[in-house]
């Protein structure tokens, strides 16, 4: 919920804005009712905040990086928007595997943080549809499924 909240809100909101009004609504329930860590909660919700800056219409940095291209503002923000779906993943580890933040074994960090890169790389993969070569819509899935099984295992 709090990804859609986020979504929603990077329409219409700059990112400190948006990061405000989320803490306020979410901040509460993800420490109260889910006993997430309060500088877990606040850190996911910063990061979701961030995606203002990549969602159209006000895509703050999709805007700059069309301008330094010289490319069209919509699209390039469009592509932006697209790009960053795989940062979703990165609150979603550091809620699952607090020891990342927290702290913890060093081994565990650095499995934590192999795992991170794989899933980055698989969601990546799967959402761009190539991974050394051209994927079907069925190794798509297959890697998505996959992705998901694994996630699931980790968590």
């Amino acid at each position: 919920m709090v990804l859609l909240a986020s979504l929603i809100l990077g329409m219409g909101l700059p990112v400190t804005a948006s990061y405000i009004v989320l803490i306020v609504l979410v901040g509460p329930a993800l420490t109260q009712e889910f006993g997430i860590p309060l500088l877990i909660a606040h850190l996911v919700v910063f990061w979701y905040s961030q995606d203002s800056n990549v969602t159209p219409p006000v895509a703050l940095a999709g805007f700059a990086g069309a301008a330094i291209a010289g490319s069209k503002p919509m699209e390039t923000s469009f592509q932006a928007w697209k790009f960053a779906k795989g940062l979703y993943l990165i609150p979603l580890f550091m809620v699952f595997n607090p020891e990342i933040i927290m702290g913890g074994p060093v081994a565990v960090v650095i499995w934590t943080g192999f795992i991170a890169l794989l899933a980055l790389g698989a969601f990546a993969a799967a959402l761009e549809g190539y991974l050394f070569t051209h994927m079907g819509l069925l190794s798509r899935l297959a890697i998505g499924g996959r992705l998901w099984r694994f996630s699931t295992l980790i968590s």
